[in-house]
């Protein structure tokens, strides 16, 4: 036989694999629809706070993979701002810094990106001239790292007080200035190569061209940090004397009189502080006068984060422990300049409003204030009202002055509107609600989409949850897959009211990565695999686990399984790292390669209903196989899919509606068809862009409903907007 002829013999017994067959799609409509939050609440490390100085309630909020958000004081809700970023930007919702205009009340400027590591997208500034509504970009020779070390300090980007157009911002490679209101940007070539965790002007002082004279930078190095000054308006640099040693400044604050604040730690943060201090410097003698509250020691190790000042009220200052597990975090409280001080946790209330998961989060003794309280903030135009962060979101007072009377502050967990969670998946079993698994949290029962405290938070919540899988006979029965807990995973029988844990696991590697986990269409059978591993059977509920057959586990395993959604026997597993489908007709005991030729893809989901329907989203396209995954062909016009998802059938259609997170046509977007693939709508217009999705899901008890989980920004449902007369 001629080795043509051979290779497609060979193809031919692996399964098939067309990316042609049937006529381009049509370019995708664009329906109207509604989106709304799920709401949760926070979940996520806000990791800092920023007031207006004069414009009265103007105050903004950082994540660190969210991005930012501005509080509407008419309603009490937190306003997503970076809603529109596309999935190309989708690493630009990493909100490192933001700056206000002290002048112009409608600038924001932040400074956006996740990563810094290679690989990664390139940093930005976006500009807003409307207090975030719209933003203008402009891209940065150095990269931003909002999720990672440090990015509880700061705020490291500002405005000049004195002169609007000039910015600076401080990077991990030094600093940077802008004289266009943030347009263009160049390296300040006098400021060393050092991470910068903060800058700060003293209005004090100008230059001859009338920008403010006097500025300081703190900075991180190999030894610790320090506070570096300019008195030129940054034209020069140098270190301030008689600092103290080793600790690295994260939050700065400078009163009427230019006496410095400064809160210490002795790395970046936010963990791995362990000591930390607060000082404060007199400029005009050249003084420095250790103020620390509480001073760590022995067991009771942490560093200082938030510090902010009272400009009302001359010697008032809040401070912020970090990473105090021991004892607990807490904020302290000084009105006389730090020669005295008051702790607040003792005697503070905390309402968690309408997230009552949170104490069921922070159950731990001396966990009142949170942790990773990396920033503190007092409103300048309101000595009531001050804000703190946590790795969960963040809390507000508004009788903060009550700490110096009977010392009883009320703490509210105002979220509302503020949704940085990471939906790792998202089911929607026939008959119930939504269940989602969320990173670091746990997950939920969301029997109110709206309410989060009319849902049910999985009890126990587990911390980061995985892996989630409903049988499609019995839609009350569903497991789930946990990374800290003792055996893993968790199986419910009551719809994920209430969950019990698996008896046992198959064998964990050291990252405790929990992956994915299929359940057989009766609840009868379970296949998980593990990350770096091969899948794993059970037909025990958990009891015992056995290694399935037929799966070559390979130098970098990468498998999802998935189960038929009518014949309890079959299962699937996706090999990505082959590119290959697996399937299995004895309920996953024994697989066998089916197709080849699928790289780039998953997860794999089978369709409810129809036996021997998969379909797999990769970057090659959206691939359909009817036939138990032997063949798969390429949905025409579907140019790369990211996710797909299935939903309750149009009217009059038999088939489920089919939901798509990917470009088609060249129109990136979510989509869904309701003819089997023939055409395309797209569900959204330019102020949605749906940055980076991790879990897609459509609904089968109501048509054309989808639920997306946005990495970052919580999980949003879409519904088909009603009809205008």
């Amino acid at each position: 036989m001629p080795r043509l002829q051979r290779i497609l013999a060979l193809a031919v017994a692996a399964g098939v694999v067309a990316f042609a067959g049937t006529a381009p799609a049509a370019a995708p409509k664009v329906q109207p629809y509604g989106w709304n939050t799920v709401e949760v609440l926070g979940g996520g490390f806000v990791s800092g706070v920023v007031y207006h100085p004069t414009e009265k309630g103007l105050v903004y909020a950082r994540t660190d993979i969210g991005g930012a958000y501005r509080l509407d004081r008419t309603t009490g809700r937190w306003v997503a701002l970076n809603d529109a970023l596309p999935r190309a930007d989708g690493q630009l919702a990493g909100a490192l810094s933001l700056a206000v205009d002290p002048r112009d009340p409608d600038r924001l400027y932040m400074a956006a990106g996740e990563y810094t590591r290679p690989g990664a997208r390139g940093g930005a500034v976006l500009r807003s001239t409307d207090r975030g509504a719209t933003w203008a970009k402009t891209e940065l020779p150095v990269g931003i790292g909002g999720n990672e070390d440090g990015r509880n300090t700061g705020e490291r980007l500002m405005v000049d007080p004195a002169q609007g157009a000039v910015l600076f911002l401080g990077t991990k490679e030094g600093l940077y200035r802008s004289a266009d209101h943030g347009a263009t940007w160049s390296r300040v070539e006098a400021f060393p190569r050092l991470h910068v965790t903060l800058v700060a002007f003293d209005p004090v002082m100008k230059t001859k061209t009338g920008e403010t004279a006097i500025l300081y930078a703190g900075v991180a190095g190999e030894r610790g940090g320090g506070l570096l000054v300019s008195t030129d308006g940054g034209a020069t640099w140098g270190l301030v004397t008689g600092q103290p040693k080793g600790l690295v400044p994260h939050h700065l604050a400078i009163d009427a009189k230019g006496v410095v604040y400064i809160a210490y730690g002795n790395g970046l943060g936010p963990n791995d502080v362990t000591d930390g201090a607060v000082w404060k410097l007199d400029p005009d003698t050249g003084a420095w006068t250790d103020i620390t509250p509480v001073k760590p020691q022995g067991t009771d190790v942490f560093g200082y984060g938030g510090l902010s000042l009272d400009p009302a009220h001359p010697g008032t200052i809040v401070v912020s422990t970090l990473d105090r597990w021991a004892a607990g975090d807490d904020v302290f409280r000084s009105t006389d300049g730090g020669r005295s001080w008051k702790a607040l946790r003792e005697k503070s209330e905390h309402d968690t409003g309408g997230a009552p998961w949170v104490r069921s989060l922070e159950s731990k003794t001396g966990r009142a204030m949170g942790h990773w309280i990396g920033d503190i903030d007092i409103d300048p135009t309101n000595p009531d009202e001050a804000i703190y962060v946590t790795g969960y979101g963040l809390w507000r007072t508004t009788n903060l002055t009550e700490a110096d009377r009977s010392g009883a502050t009320h703490w509210r967990f105002d979220d509302e509107g503020l949704e940085e969670t990471v939906a790792l998946e998202l089911v929607s079993p026939p008959g119930e609600p939504l269940i989602s698994t969320i990173g670091d949290i746990g997950g939920f029962r969301h029997d109110d989409l709206d309410r989060a405290a009319a849902s049910r938070y999985f009890d126990p919540h587990g911390g980061t949850n995985r892996g989630l899988d409903y049988a499609a006979l019995k839609p009350q029965v569903l497991v789930r897959t946990s990374d800290p807990t003792p055996t893993a995973g968790f199986r419910s029988t009551d719809g994920g009211r209430t969950w019990t844990p698996f008896a046992a696991s198959p064998p964990r590697d050291a990252h405790i990565h929990t992956g994915r986990i299929a359940l057989s269409a009766d609840g009868a059978r379970m296949v998980w695999a593990m990350r770096n591993a091969a899948p794993y059977v059970s037909s025990d509920d958990g009891s015992t686990w056995r290694p399935v057959q037929g799966v070559t586990k390979g130098e970098r395993p990468d498998f999802t399984p998935a189960s038929d959604r009518v014949n309890p026997l079959r299962f699937y597993v996706y090999d990505a790292a082959q590119g290959a489908v697996l399937a299995s007709a004895d309920g996953g005991e024994t697989f066998k390669v089916t197709a080849r030729g699928l790289a780039g893809g998953g997860p794999l989901k089978a369709v409810p209903g129809i036996e021997g329907e998969v379909w797999l989203p990769t970057s090659q396209g959206l691939m359909r196989s009817t036939d138990g995954g032997a063949g798969f062909k390429a949905v025409a016009g579907v140019d790369d899919a990211g996710l797909v998802g299935f939903g309750k059938a149009a009217p009059g259609q038999a088939h489920p509606a089919v939901f798509v997170w990917g470009k088609v046509g060249g129109v990136e977007g979510v989509f869904r068809s309701d003819d089997v693939g023939k055409t395309w709508i797209k569900l959204h217009d330019q102020r949605w862009g749906f940055a980076e999705l991790r879990a897609l899901t459509g609904d089968p008890n109501r048509y054309g409903r989808v639920y997306l989980g946005v990495h970052g920004r919580g999980i949003l449902y879409g519904d088909p907007s009603p009809a205008k007369n």
